[in-house]
């Protein structure tokens, strides 16, 4: 639920009646919601920056309702030369309070290893977390940007160890991170092993993203992602 660019549901803005009808009609199709993916904006952005709080925190009410265990949030606006630290702790505060109200709802607040965002990398997430140094904080994991930022998604899946609380699959091949599992670099076996090794016994999501519309495509890609990632997950 991205504003502007995945706008499936407003949590603002629904109504009693309209959560009520989407948790009916998830279950009609018999779908478990693991996460939400949310975002109005990002953190370090002040323009955005009371909206995307707000979102967050009706995201947060509507996981409940949903049965997830978590929401998945962006880390903030890419830092320019020597800004990292200051923007990080400028941010930390806020995710804090986010994870409290987490807390009381007994859920996670995961923040995604996103390219060009303030938690880019292996390290950025690891000084991100111990800034924000609350239980219910974590890590969503996607291989596709660890590859973009030129890091192996099973070492970086080690170093992060319990601090990873989501994972999304998706392949990247160097700076591409639209790529179908199974067409880019990821060693997905080794991811899994990782992540067993981790104890990380929560959902993965295969992501599917491209750059335009391929709806006659998605079908097929799923078929043969799902069929790749359950070898790497059960071997």
């Amino acid at each position: 639920m991205i504003s502007g660019y995945c706008p499936h549901f407003n949590p603002v803005t629904a109504s009693g009646r309209e959560k009520a009808w989407l948790k009916a009609r998830l279950e009609d199709l018999r779908l478990r919601v693991a996460t939400l993916n949310v975002g109005d904006g990002l953190l370090g952005d002040p323009a955005r920056h009371e909206g995307m709080l707000k979102w967050a925190v009706a995201s947060l009410e509507l996981a409940r309702e949903l049965g997830a265990y978590a929401i998945t949030v962006p880390s903030g606006v890419e830092p320019g030369p020597g800004q990292w630290l200051e923007l990080a702790r400028a941010l930390a505060p806020d995710l804090r309070m986010l994870c409290e109200r987490a807390d009381r709802l007994g859920l996670d607040l995961t923040v995604e290893l996103h390219k060009t965002m303030l938690m880019a990398n292996c390290q950025e997430a690891l000084d991100l977390m111990g800034l924000v140094d609350h239980p219910r904080a974590g890590v969503t994991l996607d291989p596709s940007h660890t590859t973009y930022a030129g890091e192996n998604a099973a070492d970086v899946a080690l170093r992060l160890g319990s601090l990873v609380k989501h994972v999304h699959l998706r392949d990247g091949a160097g700076k591409n991170i639209d790529v179908v599992p199974g067409d880019g670099t990821v060693d997905f076996s080794a991811l899994a092993a990782a992540l067993k090794k981790n104890g990380y016994s929560r959902v993965a999501v295969i992501e599917l993203e491209y750059e335009s519309m391929r709806a006659e495509g998605v079908r097929p890609d799923m078929v043969r992602s799902r069929s790749l990632l359950e070898r790497a997950f059960t071997a």
